[in-house]
């Protein structure tokens, strides 16, 4: 039977058990959240966490971290160390978890690997909502894409050069696409050395973005777009032209990541024109039906982010 190590839960992270769960992450080469969400997840108010804590060094031994708004616990993170699976450690944290969600009579939601749907549908969410489905393109294969499309005629620019009432404009925009107030999160995410983000104008208003960020070790090389809101593939095509140029400037061999939300434009639209779908699929569960605030017709790729649910 495995033994684990003395350890106490405790329900506020310190450096060293972040600095653990970021790289247990980046071990583990999760491919489905980025750099920007766990250099964000320990700075943001809204983040709650569960932490096993080895009591002889601090390390951590594993852990449920979530983050709440608008009466929902969003779980993005539930693991334990390789060494330590199946020997009844994550039973307790999740226990722990639920115990201090249901204090609050929260809506429960996660993204599981389709492999352990099974697991949590049978547990605390057994309401399938919706799929992510992934394509993963190589740099030339991303920029054939876009080659495809004329620019739609739109004025775009980047974040980082963009000035605050822009900035302000495209926080109303996603407010507008997604339904939820993001900004909290979006503050990290938008401003982060680890994502570039473009954006497109009409009129001088915000009517698309999208962002793509390193995903993982520097060594995995890999890339993951997301979000992208828009009105049409040639918008998504002309917003990752310029996304890809960021891309270009890490070392060759780069992979990149995009996942499409089933009942979005983005399955209508832009799944079968991108191909290169690859098995790996997240299924989005809750414990009990929810409203669907999103516009899934400008979601072409949803955020999924771990740190906020968009859709």
């Amino acid at each position: 039977m495995l033994e684990i190590p003395a350890y106490t839960l405790i329900d506020k992270g310190t450096d060293k058990l972040w600095s653990d769960f970021a790289k247990m992450v980046r071990d583990l080469e999760w491919t489905s959240t980025d750099n920007t969400v766990l250099w964000a997840t320990p700075q943001l108010a809204s983040t709650k966490c569960v932490f096993a804590q080895n009591e002889e060094d601090g390390s951590m031994l594993g852990c449920c971290v979530w983050n709440e708004h608008e009466g929902m616990a969003w779980i993005g993170f539930y693991m334990t160390l390789p060494s330590l699976q199946g020997a009844g450690l994550g039973s307790e944290i999740w226990a722990r978890a639920l115990e201090r969600i249901g204090e609050k009579n929260q809506v429960i939601g996660l993204r599981a690997v389709s492999s352990m749907r099974e697991k949590y549908a049978n547990g605390a969410t057994p309401v399938e909502v919706s799929r992510i489905k992934k394509h993963l393109l190589t740099v030339d294969q991303m920029k054939e894409f876009c080659g495809r499309y004329e620019h739609p005629g739109r004025c775009l620019e980047l974040y980082h050069e963009m000035h605050d009432d822009q900035r302000e404009d495209l926080l109303r925009f996603d407010r507008e696409v997604t339904g939820r107030d993001r900004s909290e999160w979006l503050g990290k995410f938008l401003a982060s050395e680890e994502t570039e983000v473009a954006v497109l104008f009409d009129d001088a208003k915000v009517c698309a973005y999208a962002a793509v960020s390193t995903v993982g070790h520097p060594e995995l090389n890999t890339f993951k777009i997301g979000p992208c809101y828009a009105s049409s593939v040639t918008e998504f095509a002309a917003l990752a032209k310029w996304l890809v140029q960021w891309v270009e400037k890490f070392p060759s061999g780069a992979k990149i990541i995009i996942g499409i939300l089933t009942g979005s434009a983005g399955e209508r639209e832009l799944a079968d024109a991108l191909g290169h779908r690859i098995s790996d699929e997240l299924v989005t569960l809750f414990s009990e039906e929810i409203e669907t605030k999103m516009n899934l017709d400008k979601c072409y790729v949803p955020n999924n982010a771990h740190c906020h649910y968009d859709g």
